[in-house]
């Protein structure tokens, strides 16, 4: 008996869970309650996502220290590292979250190219998304940027006869700095995942909605032009 409430509960959260997810939603609403959602459970997303964050850090970290430490040369090849280190961290993430059934998984698209009906909403979410991250990029990789204008100026007051200004240990700090910038960088790209979450949800939501009404307004018809056969019939 017990078993069978239990089961019962468990499908009611999961209905409840599904129309959450499976709610039609304008772009503002996205937003607003992605980041709700974000926030309200990020004790629980940090502890499934830490080691892929820091991973990431550790990439980020490589990245950045190319262009410092081995030559300025580098740094299209690293801006290259830190897109598909973001992509990787965003991917994998989700498929995290989704395993430890934090996310509902999203139904799957019939039409792959449905989103265009829809391309408002999805530029609305993705671009206010992306202004928020790298706007408080600015302020969280504010020391790894001082520290690499430190160091290339160094390394040009070098070229042209000056003595090494750089302390011994700042290759630690550098790379530490970059670690921990790259840490903190991760959980900013995360905060994409929520808005985006809830817009293919809602884009699921009305896509569905919309062939419930085209298959409803092709029965009603039916018997119309059944009627006109007849009456027309030679």
């Amino acid at each position: 008996m017990q078993a069978i409430k239990l089961s019962i509960a468990m499908n009611q959260d999961q209905q409840e869970k599904e129309s959450q997810l499976l709610k039609s939603r304008s772009g503002r609403a996205c937003i607003r309650e992605g980041y709700q959602l974000f926030t309200s459970h990020f004790r629980r997303i940090f502890r499934h996502t830490w080691p892929v964050a820091l991973c990431f850090a550790i990439l980020s970290a490589a990245a950045a220290a190319l262009p410092v430490m081995v030559s300025p040369t580098y740094l299209l090849p690293a801006l290259g590292i830190e897109i598909v280190a973001v992509i990787l961290l965003l991917v994998i993430t989700y498929k995290r979250l989704v395993k430890k059934q934090l996310f509902e998984r999203l139904p799957k698209d019939r039409k792959p190219f449905a989103w265009l009906r829809h391309l408002g909403m999805v530029t609305l979410v993705w671009l206010f998304c992306l202004i928020v991250v790298l706007s408080l990029s600015v302020i969280t990789t504010l020391p790894m940027l001082i520290i690499m204008a430190a160091s290339w100026l160094n390394n040009v007051g070098i070229l042209t006869g000056d003595p090494n200004g750089m302390p011994d240990y700042m290759t630690w700090l550098s790379i530490i700095v970059f670690l921990i910038a790259g840490f903190i960088q991760a959980y900013l790209w995360l905060t994409i995942l929520c808005p985006v979450y809830l817009m293919r949800g809602s884009i699921a939501q009305q896509e569905k909605e919309r062939a419930e009404l085209k298959a409803k307004a092709l029965e009603e018809s039916k018997p119309k032009e059944y009627v006109q056969n007849l009456i027309y019939r030679p």
